[in-house]
């Protein structure tokens, strides 16, 4: 059985599509066999961007579409270890959709109170319509420095909601990342792409220990067969 990892917010600019990318080429590279649905069909940005990578021959090649529903990405990839879903910002319908299918619910979130506060709010949502707090995490994005990362991990934990280990700071050099086909953790220099290891390991094992649960070893065979 797959295991789904949704990205998802109540806005924009907050890093969906930067960490949908990120961990899509980083469990290719650990060995899991990996698709990444981009269901945000106006925008397609991680679309169009693996056309870049496409392009530029950049390996591991990642297996991405856009699809107009949830539910026409899982239908589509059902094979994979590992789906992940990048979901269009302020659309609360199909958020809804995502969240309630997804074994890992992922909110980028910023800084600042602009930023904190809706990411606090769809998560107390999706708690009302039953989906489990354990399944709801908030990934810190866009930080400028240690300040600020502790201050929005802080503001997570009063809120209730688990903040993964570790952040995305926020550097050009991402972008130029983007612009030639790469995912951020992909860049040349490592002391960049470094800060962010933390959450991306930290996220992957999560996945992997629920592809275990998905997948439990078969048990040995307790009585013996009778001989042929």
């Amino acid at each position: 059985m797959t295991v789904v990892v949704a990205f998802v917010s109540r806005k924009g600019g907050v890093g969906k599509s930067t960490l949908a990318r990120a961990l899509a080429a980083t469990a290719a590279r650990r060995g899991l066999v990996t698709a990444l649905a981009d269901l945000d069909t106006h925008q397609q940005t991680v679309t169009r961007w693996n056309r870049l990578r496409q392009k530029r021959r950049v390996f591991p090649p990642l297996t991405v579409a856009t699809y107009s529903n949830v539910d026409a990405a899982i239908a589509s990839e059902p094979d994979v270890d590992l789906l992940i879903l990048d979901g269009p910002g302020n659309a609360p319908g199909p958020t809804m959709e995502i969240a309630s299918v997804a074994h890992i619910v992922v909110q980028p979130s910023g800084a600042c109170f602009d930023d904190l506060q809706p990411a606090a709010d769809l998560f107390y949502q999706l708690q009302s319509l039953g989906i489990p707090k354990t399944r709801l995490l908030i990934a810190l994005s866009r930080m400028l420095n240690e300040g600020e990362e502790d201050a929005a991990r802080a503001y997570a934990e009063v809120a209730g909601f688990t903040a993964l280990p570790g952040a995305v700071i926020e550097r050009s050099k991402y972008r130029e990342a983007h612009n030639q086909g790469l995912a951020f953790v992909e860049t040349p220099d490592e002391e960049l792409a470094a800060p962010a290891s933390a959450l991306l390991n930290a996220l992957l094992t999560r996945i992997v220990r629920k592809h275990r649960t998905l997948h439990p070893p078969q048990r040995k065979q307790a009585i013996a067969l009778p001989a042929p």
